[in-house]
């Protein structure tokens, strides 16, 4: 609980709404996202950076609340998609296993 209530007030969550924060549910590509660009704001770096989405295919699957944060950690290299046959897709609502958490979170922090 003192996390989560660290992170509501250092603007780094929000929660599904109601007061309802799913601390252990699975995290989904574009929540990883969100995280991570709000937490580099309350680190005051550098947000302003930005990249189209088009050209992935499923870029329509991205959320209106997590587009901005997408098209950041794609501008950052944080976000580089992930492969589906010959594909690169951002699979945006598709749960983040720790492998990919693990690189995001190298890939932010060697920005």
């Amino acid at each position: 609980a003192p996390y989560v209530e660290w992170a509501t007030r250092n603007g780094v969550i929000s929660g599904y709404g109601n007061g309802k924060f799913g601390p252990n549910d699975p995290i989904t590509r574009e929540q990883m996202a969100v995280l991570l660009y709000r937490y580099a704001g309350y680190q005051m770096a550098d947000t302003i950076d930005r990249a189209p989405l088009d050209s992935f295919p499923d870029s329509s699957k991205v959320s209106d609340w997590a587009y901005e944060a997408m098209s950041w950690a794609v501008a950052q290299g944080i976000l580089t998609g992930s492969a589906n046959g010959t594909v690169i897709m951002l699979n945006p609502t598709g749960s983040a296993t720790r492998a990919e958490l693990a690189t995001v979170l190298m890939r932010y922090q060697e920005r």
